[in-house]
């Protein structure tokens, strides 16, 4: 146990005072934590008043909201109900005439296909026959051309400023094992040079392919041998021509031979050797 002090009445005294400032500071700062707790206690209601006035407007809208909406919503289901019952009737109504009208509509339904099928079967019948037609036309006319230019080239064997002394026509010419095979319409032969003469009685580059009248020189002296060192030179022969296939022939070095009139033009001028 420690000793009891020996301290003077003054210093008693003055840690009396210091006790009772360190106790009046105490004072001071729970007065001022007092005041900070109370303010912050009004700061709070005031913030949840704004909050309840704020939450209480809101639940005001959304009711406000929320009764328009079931209003729209019961006179959307309203209308939708007298719609579906106008549509109901309306489909009955359409029902009972469809009844009545399912008869006729079959009786129409089947004598127009049956229409439809006797002027099917007269419309084939009748394309047969042009069909027919035509084609008996184009070979008439075919082989009137070929006939034509056959003949009148027949008279005197002049082409491309040469005479020839030999004149075929409608010839065809296989190798020995049938896979090389060309068809000329004229063939003009002489001791130095052939001439191979395609007739068309409209040509038209449809019906005549410069590259594959040139194709044929390779063919002709391959299946003649005999000619493979003369002077090949290549004509297309037409009652008609188009203006594009002259210029397209021409170019190619081939001549064209045209009916004017009553007499039988060469065009030679361009025409070139194979």
């Amino acid at each position: 146990m420690k000793n009891p002090q020996n301290l003077s009445w003054r210093e008693i005294k003055r840690r009396f005072d210091q006790t009772g400032q360190q106790i009046n500071e105490t004072k001071q700062m729970v007065y001022e934590t007092t005041q900070q707790m109370k303010e912050t206690d009004r700061r709070w209601d005031k913030m949840r008043e704004e909050s309840d006035r704020r939450l209480e407007k809101m639940r005001a809208e959304s009711d406000r909201k929320s009764a328009e909406t079931k209003e729209r919503l019961d006179q959307f289901g309203k209308d939708l109900r007298e719609s579906d019952q106008r549509s109901k009737e309306r489909i009955a109504e359409l029902g009972e005439n469809m009844a009545k009208s399912d008869a006729e509509a079959k009786e129409r339904l089947d004598q127009f296909g049956k229409d439809l099928r006797e002027s099917d079967q007269r419309s084939k019948e009748r394309l047969d026959e042009l069909g027919k037609y035509l084609g008996g036309v184009a070979n008439s006319n075919g082989e009137m051309a070929e006939e034509y230019f056959y003949n009148t080239l027949k008279k005197d064997k002049f082409f491309v400023r040469e005479k020839f002394d030999k004149i075929s026509r409608n010839v065809t010419y296989r190798g020995v094992d049938y896979n090389l095979k060309m068809e000329c319409d004229i063939l003009l032969f002489n001791g130095k040079s052939a001439a191979i003469i395609e007739v068309k009685y409209n040509a038209k580059p449809e019906n005549i392919s410069v590259e594959k009248l040139i194709s044929r020189v390779a063919i002709f002296k391959i299946l003649y041998p005999e000619y493979k060192n003369h002077n090949i030179y290549l004509g297309v022969a037409a009652m008609s021509f188009t203006k594009r296939l002259i210029a397209e022939l021409h170019q190619a070095g081939i001549a064209t031979i045209h009916q004017v009139g009553k007499k039988m033009v060469i065009y030679d001028k361009d025409v070139k050797v194979f």
